[in-house]
């Protein structure tokens, strides 16, 4: 059982830390929109590049579960 609550707590972190950084790349594109006043763009490429990070992230997580797998 502690094995199954380990890696679903594992995946939450994955999908929050994907979010979390989609969400700041967001915020912080928005507060930058609003002080140079280029809306919405400096929102959308916050977003992406955001998400960029977040993907690299998950990415960067990814090979660290293969070889616990591969030990199971």
């Amino acid at each position: 059982m502690k094995d199954t609550d380990e890696g679903w707590f594992k995946y939450a972190q994955l999908g929050l830390e994907l979010a979390g950084a989609v969400l700041l790349g967001f915020y912080c594109g928005y507060k930058l929109d609003a002080y140079f006043g280029l809306s919405p763009w400096l929102m959308l490429a916050g977003s992406a590049s955001g998400m960029a990070a977040g993907f690299y992230l998950v990415i960067r997580e990814l090979p660290s579960e293969e070889k616990k797998k591969v030990k199971l």
